[in-house]
């Protein structure tokens, strides 16, 4: 299931399967399909540094920081 809410700039991604390691790798291939479709984020935040309308906010989490952290979870259980 992925929803999105374009105007608040939320994305939310949930992978359902039998064992651990199926949902992990229809994650990182869902977050894959989505840099494809949009670039890559961590590129896209360096180049917009100040250009935000609220820099202010504290309460965020940056989707390449999800991204690497998914996928190094991915290699770890890959590697069992």
């Amino acid at each position: 299931m992925l929803q999105d809410c374009l105007q608040s700039g939320l994305i939310a991604l949930m992978t359902i399967a039998e064992e651990r390691t199926d949902a992990l790798r229809m994650m990182v291939d869902a977050f894959k399909f989505i840099e494809e479709l949009a670039g890559n984020t961590s590129m896209m935040q360096q180049a917009n540094i100040g250009k935000q309308l609220d820099d202010a906010r504290s309460d965020e989490i940056d989707a390449a920081d999800v991204i690497g952290s998914i996928r190094l979870i991915d290699k770890v259980y890959q590697k069992r």
